[in-house]
């Protein structure tokens, strides 16, 4: 018996949540469609910030030995970069003496300890909360920036359509194959999205900025108010993966853009703190999970939507084969059980959009 025809009785189990996932998102996309008909013609006044301030912040929890790598390479960087800028570590809550250490060998750099560790999104976005700067770059605890790579990031924002301004990623393994590049790119096939780091060949490094479908979380400047005004990652993604994603698709979709300066240049210990505190397998299963709430939540466009509808038994044989039937079932059982703050956000988020689906694709990839 082929392999196919194996993970065919297992489609039964998930037809039920097929069910209910069809029935939810029809409905809402024809309660969304009234919103849109409400949708203000009114856009607010922005300024370029090409010359603004800027704050670095960095996410720690338990990562002392990461901060005492890491943090000389932020500092250096933003002597080179000139006066204004500052640098502000959010703790999340943790027990390894970070804050400490930080205070007493960095007391250049501001600490924001919070009482417990909100995970990525929740701590990242009460740290943007607190920043007064006009711009701020997220920054991993386990990256490494070269000494100009604040410039560049900044010199993106050229136009008051510039969200977000993202850096080009490498690997301490100089040998390893860049799975991140911070050249992002997605294509939507039979039903189902597909994101990857594209190469970066020699005549993307000779101009400024290109167009990236995402900014990525942890190598990243963003306009704050812009991020503010979308409400920062979404919580809907905890604890962690495809948030940075959706928060860029939801600038697309508003008519702001996410760019990537091939200039800027970080050194990234890939996945030096969840690989310490999750296993892989709920690592994988997450961000499963989370491509599913990812479509659910943002695409609108009416034919997208009903292949994407059309193909979830394909969808489903495709990950059952890839990562295996009860993952595939767990991932999907997950998701669904996040449909209903999926729903409310889509609905609620139809009025602020400037683009749609198959735009934002164009767009985001030339």
């Amino acid at each position: 018996m082929s392999p196919k025809l194996r993970v065919l009785p297992f489609l039964l189990i998930l037809l039920p949540l097929d069910f209910i996932v069809v029935v939810s998102l029809l409905i809402a996309s024809a309660l969304g469609s009234m919103s849109v008909s409400r949708r203000s013609s009114v856009r607010k006044a922005r300024r370029v910030l090409s010359e603004a301030r800027a704050t670095i912040l960095i996410l720690n929890w338990d990562g002392k030995h990461l901060l005492e790598e890491c943090l000389p390479s932020v500092i250096g960087a933003v002597h080179r970069a000139g006066a204004g800028h500052e640098i502000l570590v959010v703790d999340n809550g943790s027990t390894d003496g970070s804050v400490e250490f930080v205070r007493n060998r960095f007391p250049q750099v501001k600490v924001l300890p919070l009482d417990r560790n909100y995970g990525f999104i929740g701590g990242n976005n009460r740290g943007v909360e607190t920043v007064e700067t006009d711009l701020v770059v997220l920054l991993n605890n386990d990256m490494i920036v070269d000494e100009d790579f604040l410039v560049p990031l900044m010199a993106g924002f050229t136009d008051e359509s510039v969200f977000a301004v993202t850096s080009q990623i490498f690997f301490e393994d100089q040998n390893r194959r860049r799975e991140e590049t911070g050249k992002t790119r997605a294509r939507f096939e039979r039903g189902f999205f597909y994101l990857w780091h594209a190469e970066i060949d020699d005549a993307d490094v000779k101009v400024k900025t290109l167009p990236v479908f995402w900014a990525g979380g942890g190598s990243c400047a963003f306009d704050r108010k812009k991020y503010l005004e979308i409400g920062g990652f979404d919580t809907l993604y905890a604890p962690f993966y495809v948030e940075d994603v959706d928060l860029s698709y939801q600038a697309w979709k508003r008519g702001w853009k996410s760019l990537l300066a091939p200039a800027s240049r970080v050194l990234h210990k890939h996945r030096a703190t969840s690989s310490r505190k999750f296993t892989t397998s709920f690592v994988e299963n997450t961000t499963r999970r989370n491509q599913y709430l990812f479509l659910w939540k943002n695409v609108t466009d009416h034919s997208m939507l009903f292949e994407h509808l059309k193909n979830l038994p394909r969808v489903h044989v495709s990950g059952m084969l890839r990562t295996g039937v009860w993952f595939e079932i767990q991932a999907y059982a997950r998701a669904v059980l996040k449909l209903p703050s999926a729903i409310q956000r889509r609905i609620r988020n139809c009025v602020y959009y400037r683009l749609d689906d198959t735009e934002v694709m164009t767009r985001s990839q030339r």
